[in-house]
């Protein structure tokens, strides 16, 4: 089993224990970016459930059906501390019991058991909830039973070239530029003296921008885009990424929208209302 470049080496251990396990709940901690729900699905995908389904789960229906619908699955909970005190009380229940309520309105509720995995994100203020009775503290015990800590990416300095080459690979080989081999002196050092507040998410975001601008082995300083005053606006860089990357490559296929749809893996209908949005058709 790999351990991926985003799991700090310190909760390495914790993940592979988490990932071998296969009915132990999960509760990774971390801030915006940090890498939480990518490391959800590395667990998922590594566990003994890695053939059955990895829900993400939604908060426009109850838990318990979307429990009942994973069907032997992994339910991810994204940043379960936004959920109320009932839905809290379901997946409780439910890590107690493996059983969730079912029955039709008006009717009884009989228990349904159901063999489901949890694997639940939250930000790092989860514990100041609990004790201010803000977050269920019954159900914190028991999520932490595997609890994975992410730091913020300015917390990973001795991690970092690890990190960033990690990313610069997996994007040049989605963009087939794998001639792409690493970073100048001068864009090493802008990367590295930069605070990232944006987390692993920001950093990506970057470096796929750099390797849509990049036309040599190393990214050049002119290949990043402005960090402004030590600040990234993420909304603006996606925008300028997704306008370069698609342009780039509508040209590749002559403009054809069918083949560039598949390319950039979204539905035709997606891909138009993107190019119109950014200028790029009319």
């Amino acid at each position: 089993m790999s351990m991926v470049y985003f799991i700090p080496s310190s909760q390495r251990k914790i993940a592979l224990a988490a990932a071998q396990a296969e009915d132990e709940p999960v509760l990774v901690i971390g801030g915006t970016g940090t890498g939480k729900g990518a490391l959800a699905k590395w667990i998922h995908k590594n566990s003994p459930r890695a053939a059955l389904a990895c829900v993400m789960a939604t908060r426009d229906r109850p838990l318990a059906e979307q429990i009942r619908e994973c069907k032997g699955g992994t339910l991810i909970i994204d940043d379960i501390t936004n959920y109320p005190v009932s839905e809290q009380m379901v997946i409780l229940n439910f890590l107690k019991t493996k059983a969730i309520p079912q029955g039709q309105k008006g009717g009884p509720m009989v228990p349904m058991i159901a063999n489901v995995r949890i694997i639940a994100t939250a930000v790092p203020q989860i514990d100041s909830r609990a004790r201010a009775g803000m977050f269920n503290d019954e159900l914190l015990l028991r999520l932490s039973k595997n609890r994975i800590e992410m730091p913020n990416l300015a917390e990973r300095a001795d991690e970092f070239e690890d990190i960033a080459m990690g990313i610069l690979q997996e994007i040049t080989q989605e963009l087939h530029k794998e001639y792409i081999k690493g970073f100048s002196e001068t864009a090493w050092r802008k990367l590295r003296e930069y605070d990232w507040p944006g987390n692993l998410r920001e950093l990506r975001n970057v470096l796929r921008m750099a390797s849509v601008a990049c036309e040599s082995e190393r990214v050049e300083m002119k290949d990043l885009p402005d960090f402004g005053h030590d600040k990234i606006n993420f909304q603006a860089t996606r925008s300028e990424f997704e306008k370069i990357y698609l342009s780039e490559l509508l040209k590749s296929f002559n403009h054809d929208l069918d083949k560039t749809a598949r390319a950039a893996r979204m539905e035709r209908v997606t891909l138009l209302e993107k190019l119109k949005l950014l200028g790029l058709i009319h």
